[in-house]
């Protein structure tokens, strides 16, 4: 399954579930954190294959549900992916040229979008973009509505390749989720703003 990028949230449980096999309500007690929300996290994380779900019987009653990480959840912990998404774009760029790498952001942003399903407006994406860590809100300023990012969880890399991951990839996002074509980048964190911003 194609991985999505975490948000914090997730991050924060999964790596509260290298120190073992836990419950949902062990998670919400350390995290201090709406059980069901806690829920919700791990349960979406099981969909995309992050955290494995099995019950047992630690005693008298009904069995618990546990949660542990899986080797993919280990991999996304890793706090060196942006070191890799740099030294991967370094090398497409290189060996096959900047056009072919937009498209390959292009590629990527279509494929997450897919991940994230169709939305009929920005309000049904806004837990989607928080979740990947955006810290999006919806905006209108007189007749134009925009997408308002507080947040780059892909900072590092965005500084760098601001071409690639901030007009190509989060706008082709942002479109293909949305189904809105004609979305533009105004402004973005990358490129010294205080927020992202996109016309719908």
């Amino acid at each position: 399954m194609d991985q999505i990028p975490l948000g914090e949230t997730k991050r924060r449980v999964l790596v509260l579930l290298l120190e073992g096999e836990t419950t949902a309500e062990a998670l919400a007690t350390k995290t201090k954190m709406n059980l069901s929300v806690i829920r919700r996290h791990l349960e979406d994380m099981v969909f995309q294959g992050l955290v494995k779900s099995s019950f047992k019987r630690t005693g008298r009653g009904r069995p618990s549900k546990m949660y542990t990480i899986t080797l993919d959840g280990r991999t996304s912990v890793s706090s060196k992916y942006d070191l890799v998404a740099e030294l991967l774009t370094m090398a497409a760029v290189s060996d096959l040229s900047e056009e072919k790498t937009r498209e390959l952001y292009a590629s990527a942003g279509r494929i997450l979008a897919g991940g994230a399903g169709k939305h009929e407006s920005l309000v049904s994406l806004l837990p989607v973009l928080a979740d990947f860590g955006f810290q999006p809100e919806f905006r209108k300023e007189g007749s134009k509505e925009y997408c308002v990012s507080r947040n780059c969880p892909i900072l590092k890399i965005a500084q760098k390749y601001p071409t690639m991951t901030c007009d190509t990839f989060h706008t082709v996002f942002l479109r293909e989720a949305l189904g809105k074509p004609n979305v533009v980048l105004i402004q973005a964190i990358a490129r010294g703003s205080n927020e992202c911003k996109h016309e719908l």
